[in-house]
């Protein structure tokens, strides 16, 4: 199996036990298409907006990572759209912890409008410093974050 390949099967629900953020948007008109659904560049941020706030909830606020001049470099973004989310629908967003390693780390999400899938998402991130330099994650953070990874 490719890396590629890899990567799309590794797609999965969220995990039913362990750190969890169930992050709720509604969706406004402006995030919609001449389709009438989302247009699929947003859920980049449904994605972001959940990463931010499982931070939060789970290890620190991003806010005190920038305060240290560190940050979550996106290198890699995979989404499998599955339905589409419409306006005023109520996105769920699952997300979780896959795996953290020295200086990267990966996160697995699960989209849902109620009952109904409408995509899986994995992105990968790289710390780097304010100069855009990769560091390591620093010690404490990538200690909190291995123990809340799901693999």
């Amino acid at each position: 199996m490719t890396s590629e390949q890899r990567a799309t099967s590794d797609h999965r629900a969220a995990p039913e036990t362990g750190a969890i953020t169930r992050s709720i948007h509604r969706v406004p008109f402006y995030e919609t298409d001449a389709m009438g659904v989302v247009h699929h560049a947003n859920y980049v941020h449904f994605l972001e907006l959940a990463r931010i706030q499982f931070l939060d909830e789970h290890d620190v606020p991003y806010r005190e990572y920038v305060a240290q001049n560190l940050h979550y470099a996106v290198t890699r973004v995979d989404v499998r759209y599955q339905q589409a989310a419409r306006f005023d629908d109520e996105v769920e967003t699952r997300v979780w912890v896959e795996w953290v390693r020295g200086a990267s780390l990966a996160i697995g999400y699960e989209l849902r409008c109620g009952e109904r899938p409408i995509a899986t998402a994995r992105t990968e991130h790289a710390m780097v410093d304010g100069t855009g330099r990769p560091v390591r994650i620093p010690a404490e953070r990538r200690r909190n974050l291995a123990k809340l990874a799901v693999r």
